[in-house]
């Protein structure tokens, strides 16, 4: 009879995973629902206490501060000085470190792993003890401890179950800690993390772009470089004179319009003189008759009507040279060579003006004076003497150098801000320019790191805003 074949081998089966990891997407629901890390983790132990049979589940979790022990089932408040607190970290801390899920008593699959802080836990409980890491990304976040019964081991399917349910659950954990940590800290760990990211071997030229601009900025805040202060800048005659009507009358001629130059003694604008002339023949005339008048007193030898006769003479004379000079002043000449700025009188031929109204404004040719505008800010820089740089926006190409002669003490407010003239004069008289060019000029007060003097302006406002507050 051919021989039985021999039975075949019964097949070794696996630990099979617990009824309570089948509850993994509920659990993590329920995390994530917590106001905060702590009712999370504190729901979470509580929940594998009771369902998974363990005797005691703690967490810990990095909140920025190192390792913290967050929740203890069974337990309301934690003491971090408690003994046995100070032996749960210290078991996590040992399979942190060692990135592996560990277990005493020992089994098969971590069998080179170092145990002494959970030797030290297994005396001070007894039972079986396990720690599971906790990690997001490989970045380990915490730990969790659970213990069971003496006699009752951890077996190997429970820590398949229970690293497959805390590795669902290690997401929702890292979210509540990073929703409750300050603002500073949130932007420190950005900071390490993308520190990190550039270790990355493929990230070579991002490392070479940010060190260029590191020693850019480096360079920026450490050069000392010349440092000039700048602002509107404005040309104006070093000499202005302006010429009002010396009368009430009217405008007869203008022979000047600004932008002429004009030289010393030109006729510029001439005024109506026919009532002048008419006023000059009535007193001409009473001139007359008060000689007259005299004359026949000193024939009668009537020397009371003489005296009267000798005043009216003197009265007619001193009226007479009054209406005179008028009709002098009421031709305007110009007192120097320079150039008309102000006054446009072409079209305004016959129209009456009252003494003192301003005709027209000249400025005197080749020696000029610059304004500039500096902002309230920077006017405490300003010093005498310093020297500077104008360039007009009619020659933008064209840079004439400058130096300061007067500070105004007063400040004006132009377009809501507060800046000081300041007055210079130009070290290279230039004759083909004209007043009332504008430009930009700077002035050079000192030297300074170009990143600083970027920065000192708002740091000041800053400063002063918080000064306000």
């Amino acid at each position: 009879m051919p021989n039985p074949s021999p039975p075949s081998p019964t097949p070794q089966v696996a630990d099979a995973p617990p009824p309570w990891a089948q509850r993994s997407v509920g659990l993590y629901a329920s995390v994530l629902a917590a106001g905060d890390a702590r009712t999370a983790a504190r729901h979470l132990v509580q929940t594998l206490a009771e369902e998974a049979g363990f005797v005691r589940a703690s967490i810990a979790l990095d909140t920025g501060r190192g390792l913290q022990l967050l929740a203890t089932s069974g337990v309301e408040t934690i003491d971090p000085h408690d003994e046995l607190a100070q032996l749960l970290l210290g078991a996590m801390h040992e399979a942190i470190e060692q990135g592996a899920t560990l277990v005493h008593p020992a089994g098969t699959r971590d069998a080179r792993c170092i145990r002494i802080e959970h030797e030290a836990l297994h005396r001070r409980l007894g039972g079986s003890v396990a720690t599971v890491p906790l990690a997001v990304d490989g970045v380990t976040i915490g730990a969790v401890t659970v213990q069971r019964s003496p006699g009752v081991p951890v077996g190997a399917g429970e820590l398949e179950a229970l690293e497959h349910l805390l590795a669902l659950a290690a997401p929702a954990l890292r979210w509540q800690v990073r929703v409750a940590e300050p603002l500073h800290r949130t932007a420190w760990r950005r900071l390490g993390e993308h520190a990190a990211a550039l270790r990355d071997p493929s990230r070579r030229r991002s490392r070479w772009v940010l060190g260029g601009i590191g020693v850019v900025l480096a360079l920026l805040a450490t050069l000392p470089l010349p440092h000039q202060i700048g602002g509107r800048a404005r040309l104006e005659g070093f000499e202005q004179r302006v010429l009002a009507a010396p009368t009430d009358g009217f405008i007869k001629v203008a022979h000047a319009r600004p932008g002429d130059r004009v030289a010393e003694g030109a006729l510029l604008v001439e005024l109506m003189e026919h009532d002048l002339l008419l006023e000059r023949e009535r007193w001409a005339s009473q001139l007359a008759q008060h000689e007259n008048g005299y004359a026949a007193a000193m024939s009668r030898a009537d020397r009371t009507q003489a005296a009267v006769s000798a005043a009216r003479i003197e009265e007619a004379r001193a009226q007479l040279a009054l209406v005179d000079e008028q009709l002098t002043r009421s031709r305007l000449s110009a007192p120097f060579d320079g150039v008309v700025i102000e006054g446009d009188l072409s079209q305004s031929v016959g129209a009456p003006v009252r003494q003192g109204d301003a005709l027209v404004t000249l400025a005197a040719t080749g020696r000029y004076r610059v304004i500039v505008e500096v902002d309230e800010v920077d006017i405490g820089r300003v010093r005498i003497g310093q020297p500077g740089t104008l360039r007009l926006s009619a020659l933008p190409w064209d840079t004439r150098s400058l130096e300061v002669e007067r500070i105004a003490p007063l400040a004006k407010a132009t377009e809501g801000r507060n800046v000081f003239e300041v007055q210079a004069r130009l070290t290279e008289p230039d004759a083909s320019l004209r007043p009332g060019l504008r430009g930009h000029a700077k002035v050079a007060v000192g030297r300074a790191p170009p990143l600083w003097v970027w920065v000192r302006p708002w740091l000041d406002r800053a400063r002063l805003a918080l000064w306000a507050w």
